[in-house]
């Protein structure tokens, strides 16, 4: 667990409200359901929920089950092993973190949201490189790595393995020595935690600059 100190999708007006309308267009195609029973004229809202609480579900579901195969080991088949695979793994992430979402404590990317990461990376470089994507992609403040290592002021020149821990609401970023084999990104929105996503999720090819921390 990472540790740093309705039914319709609610978030800020603007940028944020049309990034959620499109994210849910794209996952809406890739996960459409057909759906039997009585005729929608004149179901109740209650019988036939909105399609935006269905999509927005399908989402949280599917990032879920993806975090309890990566735990097992079992996850790169389904989710990991094509591209089309991995795109539709960062569709639902970016539709789970555009709407709010109650049952796990998620009330949408507010400005008083609290959104936790932890790299753990082989290389602080990869660390670093992650975490400036995340933070791009989500829409996060990019707060500069502090070391927690005696002896290393400078977190960009730790050696080895570590595990960079970050908190959006208290604006705190630290990166610690890592000795485990884990490798990836854990994100917490709310109560749950999802992860270890890739280190190259939203930059396979690292086709960007590397960060200038």
């Amino acid at each position: 667990m990472l540790h740093l100190s309705t039914n319709r999708c609610r978030v800020p007006s603007g940028r944020a409200s049309s990034a959620c309308a499109h994210r849910r267009c794209l996952w809406r195609a890739q996960t459409m359901r057909t759906r039997a029973g009585a005729d929608t004229a004149t179901a109740s809202p209650a019988d036939h929920p909105s399609s935006s609480t269905v999509d927005r579900d399908a989402a949280w579901d599917l990032l879920r089950d993806f975090t309890l195969k990566e735990f097992r080991g079992a996850a790169q088949e389904p989710y990991l092993a094509s591209t089309a695979k991995r795109q539709r793994l960062r569709d639902a992430l970016k539709l789970a973190f555009a709407c709010a979402y109650p049952p796990a404590g998620w009330m949408g990317p507010a400005a008083d949201a609290e959104v936790l990461l932890g790299v753990v990376a082989s290389d602080i470089k990869f660390a670093a490189r992650a975490y400036r994507d995340w933070c791009e992609e989500l829409g996060l403040p990019l707060i500069p790595p502090s070391s927690r290592v005696d002896g290393v002021s400078n977190a960009m020149q730790l050696r080895g393995g570590v595990y960079l821990k970050y908190n959006s609401k208290t604006q705190l970023c630290y990166v610690s020595r890592y000795d485990g084999k884990d490798r990836g990104v854990l994100l917490q929105l709310g109560q749950v935690q999802l992860g270890h996503f890739p280190l190259g999720f939203f930059d396979e090819a690292m086709a960007k600059p590397p960060p200038s921390f």
